[in-house]
Formats: C-alpha cells, sequence, structure tokens
C-alpha cells in the first residue's frame, strides 16, 4: 500500500488553553490540519499517525531536503485545508518560518517506541544570553546528569531530536542539553517510556542493526575480478544517489545480484554495507514478517538506508508456512518506494539490494513486476582472466620471478573454480609449505644443550643457518616462532634472507582441492585408464578425439567444422566397457566429469525431473570444458509414440506419465537448442539402442554413434593378461592364448567373472591344505580358468548381435 502526501503552508498555532500548554509540553511535535486534510491523508478522524514533514525550496541545492518525524493531529482551529500548525518549539526546531511550503507523508502505523535517546551538552552561545559558561562533563559525573535527564525526559511523552533542556542545575555549574537523536536517527520522534528508554551523553550510536549514519559514497570499489559486473552494479546503485533529470516520473529499481556458491554475492553486499552511505538493515530468513515489516518502514523514515536481503531463497522457502505472506509483504514494501518515487518525482533513498542463486528460479514472478526487483545482475564463475585478477589480489608468497608464470599457470588450470575456492587454493599451499619447512627444520636440526645454548654466540652461525632460513620463510607468527627456546634462540641470533614458498606446493594443493561447483554432482570416477581396457581400439580414437575436440581453441576447429561434434552415444552388448570406457575417458581427459544414471533424473513431481536436466547442462557449461555422461540413457529417451515400429514410448521408461516426453524434449532442446553448448562434451551409454527416439540420434545432437563391440581374440587375451598380473594366476603365454580362444563369444564381464570363480576354486582349495610350504605354488591353474569357462553362460547371443548389426547399418553415419 502506497503512502500519501499532501502540501500546506505553514501557520501559526496559538497555545492559549491550558490543555493546548499542557500538550504542547508533554507533546511538542504535534503537527495539525483540519479534519478533510486528516481524512484525506489517513483516512480517518482520529489522530496520533506517525508523519514525515519535509520543507519544499524549490530554490534549494540540497539533494534530499531534511524529513522531520512528528504526529499528525485534528486541529483545534477553524483553519482550512490548505494549512498546517507546529508549535512554536518545534517550528524552530524544524527552521520553519510562517508562511513556508512543507509537505506530509503519512507513514505506516502508530508512533514507535523510542528504544535509546542520546542528548548532547549545547555550548553557552546557543543556550542562551543568561547560560552560564561550563566546560565538559567529568566522566565520572556523567551516570549523574544522565539520571537526571531521565527524570526530565520522564515528563515529556514524545520525544523528538532537537528537544532542548537549558540551564539545568544538578551539581557544578548550569548546563544545557539537545537531543541529538532517538533511537539513533537525527531527525527522529517516538514515545518515551520512563523505566524502558535508555538515555545517554555523548555522540549517537548506531540504532539497531544500522552501520551508524555517517554519509559516504554509494559506490562499491576495489573488488577485482568483476569488472564488468561492478560497472552494472554501480550504475544501479547510482540511481539512489543521482537526481532525476528526465520528463516523468521515475521508476523505483529494486537489485538483485544472483549466480552460483562462491562468486561473491555476500561479498559485495558487505562492501555495500560499508561503504557508509546511509543506514543499513539486513534482513534475515528467520526474521518474522512483522520484523521484516518494520524493518522497510524503519529504512523509508531513516533515508538515507539500505536494505539487505541475503539469500533471498531462504527467506521465502517453500516449507515456510507463511512464505506468501512474506511475498506480498516484500511486494508492498517495494510498491510503496515505487509510489514515493511516483509522488516526489526522485527516487527514494532506499537501496534494497538482494542476493539469490538464480533469478529465474529464486525470484517469485510477483517480485518480478516492473518497479520491485527489475535490477538483475549475474556473477558467473571467473574466466581466465578473472581468476589472474583474483589470485593476483592474494599474496602468493612466491619469487618475484615466478610469480607471473604461476599466476599465468594456476588461472589457466582452475575452470570452474570461484572466488571461494581460489581462496581455499592458496590457503592449502599455504599449510602444505609450512608443513614441508617444519618438516625440514624437525629433521635438519638437533636441540642443543643447556651449555651449547649458553655459548651460543660464540660459535659459528653457519650450523644454523638453514634453520631460520626456514622458520623466516613464511614470516611465522610469535606464537609459531616461539615453538621452543632453541628455534627462538636460533632465529633471533641470525639474519638470513626470506624464503618463498614454492610452486610444487601450489600444484599438491591443485591436487587436493577440488572446485565447489563439482561438488554435489561429480562424480569421481575409478583410476580407469585406457591400458586398463583391451582392446576396442577404434572406441579409444573416437573417444580420445572428443577429448581434444573440448579443449581444442575455436579458430583451430572452425577450419574443420562449422559445429565440432559434441555427442557421442557408445551402444552394443552388457558388460563390453561402454561405461569402464566414459570412466578412462573422465580419468585421463581431466574435463570436470558429470556422471548420472538415466533414471536418477527421473522425479515424481512434476517438473523436477526437466529442472535436474537443465540444472545438470547449466552447471556443465559453467565448469566447461566438461563431460557429462547418461549411463543408461534409453530409460530416460525413449520412443515417443508414432515413431519406429511401435517401439518403447518415453512413458515406458518414466513410470508411465508424462514426465518422461518432457524430460526427453528438455534433453533435446538442452543438446541442440538456442543456447551453445560451447566446451561440453555428451556422453551416453546404452544397451537398447533401438529403444532411443530417433530425433536424438541426428546429427547436432549424438553426433557419432560408437559400437562397442564384444572383445575380439586379441582383446580377450588382452583382458586375462591384465587379470593375471591383479593376482597370482599360475599360467603363462601360451594359456592365455588358449583362454582367448576358448571364451570366443563371452563379454570383458564375464571374463572378469570367469576369473573371479577360478578365484574361487583356487582358495578353496588353499584352505584344504594343512600346511604350505614355502615352495609349494599356491595360485589359479589354467585348469580352474577352463573349469570355470565352460560353467559360465554367454548372455550375448547370435540374435543380439545381428540386432546391433541391423540397427548400426540404419542409422550409422560412417
Amino acid at each position: 500500500m502506497g503512502t500519501k502526501s499532501l502540501e500546506f503552508k505553514v501557520r501559526k498555532l496559538q497555545a492559549n488553553s491550558t490543555t493546548e500548554k499542557d500538550l504542547a509540553k508533554k507533546q511538542p511535535s504535534r503537527v495539525y490540519v483540519n479534519e478533510e486534510a486528516l481524512l484525506e491523508l489517513t483516512g480517518s478522524k482520529d489522530g496520533g499517525r506517525a508523519i514525515t514533514i519535509e520543507k519544499i525550496d524549490k530554490n534549494s541545492s540540497d539533494d534530499q531536503p531534511v524529513r522531520r518525524e512528528a504526529t499528525l493531529w485534528k486541529s483545534p482551529e477553524r483553519i482550512d485545508k490548505a494549512s498546517i500548525q507546529l508549535y512554536d518549539a518545534f517550528r524552530d526546531v524544524c527552521g520553519y518560518q510562517t508562511g513556508v511550503q512543507v509537505k506530509v507523508t503519512v507513514q505506516e502505523g502508530k508512533l514507535p517506541e523510542a528504544e535509546e535517546v542520546v542528548l548532547e551538552q549545547l555550548p553557552p552561545e546557543k543556550a542562551g544570553k543568561d547560560a552560564e559558561t561550563a566546560g565538559p562533563i567529568d566522566p565520572s559525573e556523567i551516570p549523574g546528569w544522565e539520571f537526571f535527564l531521565s527524570g526530565r525526559l520522564s515528563m515529556i511523552e514524545h520525544v523528538h531530536a532537537g528537544l532542548t533542556f537549558k540551564n539545568l542545575y544538578a551539581r557544578g555549574p548550569q548546563r544545557s542539553f539537545v537531543v541529538a537523536s532517538v533511537n539513533g536517527r537525527p531527525t527522529g520522534n517516538a514515545r518515551y517510556l520512563d523505566g524502558k528508554t535508555k538515555v545517554r551523553i555523548g555522540a549517537p550510536s548506531p540504532a539497531g542493526q544500522a552501520d551508524g549514519v555517517r554519509q559516504g559514497k554509494l559506490e562499491v570499489t576495489g573488488v577485482r575480478g568483476l569488472d564488468t559486473q561492478i560497472e552494472k552494479l554501480n550504475d544501479l546503485l547510482s540511481q539512489f544517489t543521482d537526481p532525476w533529470v528526465f520528463k516523468g516520473k521515475p521508476r523505483y529499481r529494486g537489485i538483485v545480484i544472483h549466480g552460483g556458491h562462491g562468486t561473491g554475492k555476500s561479498m559485495l553486499l558487505n562492501t555495500i554495507a560499508a561503504t557508509g552511505w546511509g543506514t543499513v538493515y539486513r534482513i534475515q530468513p528467520k526474521d518474522k514478517l512483522a520484523e521484516i515489516q518494520d524493518m522497510f518502514q524503519k529504512a523509508r523514515l531513516e533515508q538515507p538506508s539500505i536494505i539487505l536481503i541475503d539469500q533471498l531463497e531462504r527467506l521465502i522457502d517453500k516449507e515456510r508456512n507463511n512464505r506468501t505472506s512474506v511475498i506480498q509483504a516484500l511486494c508492498e514494501a517495494l510498491d510503496t518506494l515505487g509510489a514515493d518515487a511516483q509522488e516526489s518525482g526522485e527516487i527514494p533513498k532506499v537501496a534494497v539490494i538482494v542476493t539469490c542463486l538464480d533469478y529465474t528460479t529464486d525470484v517469485p514472478e510477483d517480485l518480478k513486476d516492473p518497479g520491485r526487483l527489475t535490477g538483475e545482475i549475474y556473477l558467473p564463475l571467473p574466466d581466465v582472466d578473472g581468476r589472474k585478477e583474483i589470485l593476483a589480489s592474494f599474496n602468493l608468497r612466491v619469487a618475484s620471478e615466478e610469480e607471473d608464470a604461476l599466476l599465468r599457470s594456476l588461472s589457466e588450470r582452475t575452470h570452474a573454480y570461484n572466488g571461494k575456492d581460489l581462496r581455499r587454493l592458496v590457503d592449502e599451499a599455504e599449510f602444505i609449505a609450512r608443513t614441508r619447512i617444519n618438516r625440514t627444520a624437525k629433521k635438519t636440526t638437533t636441540p642443543p644443550s643447556t651449555e651449547d645454548l649458553v655459548s651460543l654466540n660464540d660459535q659459528p652461525a653457519a650450523a644454523t643457518e638453514e634453520v631460520a632460513s626456514l622458520m623466516n620463510s613464511l614470516q611465522l607468527s610469535d606464537a609459531n616462532a616461539n615453538a621452543s627456546t632453541t628455534t627462538t634462540l636460533v632465529a633471533d641470533s641470525i639474519t638470513s634472507p626470506t624464503e618463498y614458498f614454492l610452486p610444487a606446493d601450489y600444484e599438491e594443493a591443485l591436487r587436493l582441492v577440488r572446485p565447489s561447483a563439482m561438488h554435489d554432482v561429480n562424480l569421481k570416477p575409478p583410476p580407469i585408464h585406457w591400458s586398463d581396457i583391451g582392446g576396442q581400439a577404434s572406441v579409444k580414437v573416437s573417444l580420445r578425439r572428443a577429448v581434444r575436440m573440448s579443449t581444442e581453441p575455436v579458430h583451430v576447429l572452425s577450419r574443420f567444422f562449422a559445429r565440432p561434434p559434441k555427442g557421442f552415444l557408445l551402444y552394443g552388448p552388457p558388460g563390453c566397457s561402454k561405461t569402464m570406457a566414459a570412466q578412462a575417458m573422465a580419468t585421463e581427459s581431466g574435463l570436470n566429469f558429470f556422471a548420472v544414471k538415466g533414471a536418477e533424473l527421473l522425479n515424481m513431481y512434476v517438473g523436477e525431473s526437466e529442472r535436474a536436466v537443465r540444472r545438470l547442462f547449466q552447471r556443465a557449461r559453467e565448469v566447461a570444458p566438461s563431460m557429462i555422461f547418461f549411463d543408461e540413457i534409453d530409460s530416460i529417451a525413449g520412443q515417443r509414440s508414432g515413431f519406429g515400429h511401435g517401439g518403447s514410448s518415453t512413458s515406458s521408461g518414466s513410470g508411465g506419465s508424462s514426465s518422461g516426453l518432457n524430460v526427453l524434449t528438455t534433453l533435446l532442446n538442452e543438446m541442440d537448442g538456442f543456447e551453445a553448448l560451447t566446451g561440453v562434451v555428451v556422453l551416453a551409454a546404452t544397451n537398447r539402442p533401438q529403444a532411443l527416439d530417433p530425433a536424438l540420434l541426428r546429427p547436432g545432437r549424438f553426433d557419432e554413434l560408437i559400437y562397442v563391440s564384444p572383445p575380439d581374440e586379441e582383446a580377450r587375451a588382452a583382458i586375462f593378461g591384465k587379470e593375471a598380473e591383479k593376482r597370482q594366476m599360475l599360467i603363462g603365454e601360451e594359456e592365455i592364448e588358449r583362454l582367448a580362444t576358448i571364451t570366443d563369444g563371452f563379454s570383458g564381464a564375464e571374463i572378469k567373472g570367469i576369473c573371479a570363480v577360478a578365484g574361487t576354486r583356487a582358495y578353496d582349495r588353499y584352505l584344504k591344505l594343512d600346511s604350505v610350504e614355502e615352495d609349494t605354488p599356491v595360485g589359479i591353474t589354467i585348469e580352474d580358468l577352463e573349469m570355470a569357462a565352460k560353467g559360465m553362460m554367454r548372455q550375448i547371443t547370435p540374435e543380439m548381435i545381428r540386432g546391433f548389426e541391423q540397427w548400426e547399418k540404419q542409422f550409422r553415419r560412417y
């Protein structure tokens, strides 16, 4: 609900009756208008509403006129609608002469309670011609004067800034005081509560969560790595400080800073709060609805002011019972600020800045309406130049000749790292360096005896030079440097050059610190290498090429491709190393690896499955170069009705609901939609390629279809050889060749199963032995393997192979 304002001309109020004189003393900040104006402003004949009153001076060059706080009442005299009356003392405080034009704006609610009243001593020249000359109050006398002033204030119901108490006598010379602030506001007005309101002599203190009333510049500076975003943020902040010079009325704009975890949202809020431009209020997720509304009301009264809401998604979490009411309250508060802008022709000096993870999904549509939260700033993960700027802002503590090369290397190798991750990286390198130096010191020194310490000055410094150098290299604190008396004496007696961190320390830290953008969805695959996969030469060539393309510069790829291939489908019988190939690709490529089983993306709630797919691709784009691996993709990408020969429908793969179709549609759009999939490799595996929707198989989505066939004889021999290296097999090359021949038609998984069964037979035989002599061979024999092979059933049938061959003829491109 917007506030109402009217303009008036100041008239003198005659307080002749005893009642009026009493009110002038008890409630000096009363302001009077006629009944018609009171009804128009408040909608009621009852008085007591909190208002602000400000002088209208079109010739003034001030950016913002002083707004005094007061209460509005019906005048006891007959006056016209355009007139307003104030008590003489309050009119003098406001600096209004009779006849000046003022504007009255009604505030929400009644007059607030006075939590703190701060008074300052008036100098003699302001206290009156009869005032005594009094020096500063002795600190020991301040509590007595505060108690004395509390008694004087208890006779006043409404206390306002500027209220004076002249020529008071308690001890020593007479003194005069003025109310400097009420609730931390230099123009405040509130209800005094005897015994509850704190009375203090001195400078005003911050009110509530306020950062103070000092006037700074509302501008963010000194933040490295976000030049474009900081420039836009300062442009948006300037609306609250620069005058409106265009035709028409301005429209209010709240600011939303959004981006992933660790991109600097909270840091920017803290930087804005530290500018000192105005009173700062922080709305926390735990705050109640009434507290939120109260903060917005106070912010309007205490202009300039800043309202900060960190993590909006937590404040309006779906689990919150009154979520709708909180959203509505935020909308109404922003609308009120917008109404102020329309009425005054200037943007209110109330900056509302909000952060969230995703503007699209976390900010409700109602809050995106014009005049509300429409100033959007996205903080991406820093690029190479941004990471270099951020790292340069830290003290890497390496030798100056190594710093440029280290900055370049780290910035190029830390894709997907945000600002917090880079900070953790430097901290981890510091820990590694400290550990290395401390361990070296312990290994290279022996604590001297007491006699040695006494005669230390007579000993050559060379023996202890290395220790002192190590201890000084990190500029250790006194607590660390004084870890032992010996070290202290040695370090104090020697002056050695400062050592530095080593690039190797950062190399080790890189291995330990992973980007937080990958923590929740990153699958750390088993350390599988290409050499662990027997055969499949053509598969390895295709996947290695895919990795190379994902990291190749654009100008190189543009020589050969209009759109480089980015989707690769592995298909073939079960157990033929499709998943192992993906794991090897992830291990050796160094790409950020996202791996999901198709069924994991399905969710019973409407829209959640599609959201999961979009989020997966968005994260992969953010941390590119990266790879997404869909295992069992047929579970989410089955054929839609009407395709093929009445094959599997999408609904069958999605719990019999329409959500499977929506997931497929989302997947199709993400793989080849409006947003480019740059630097992202999409790899998928399936045992049922014929169940996939044909739209997924066209060029531009899965560009290359890679058949992973059962291992040939050479590949089977390689698998047996790898298994023989891992355990004690009593076989040679001839036996391996014979095993490769008799296992024709088995998959790689089945061959490993044969070795496992043979190992069980050998272990049972080992348990039956009473004692094993050292020269008695114990292990898996060729007989164990042959018996296991005879008992193993082949899951890959000729019909299955022919089915893959027929499908390959239909879709294979080369």
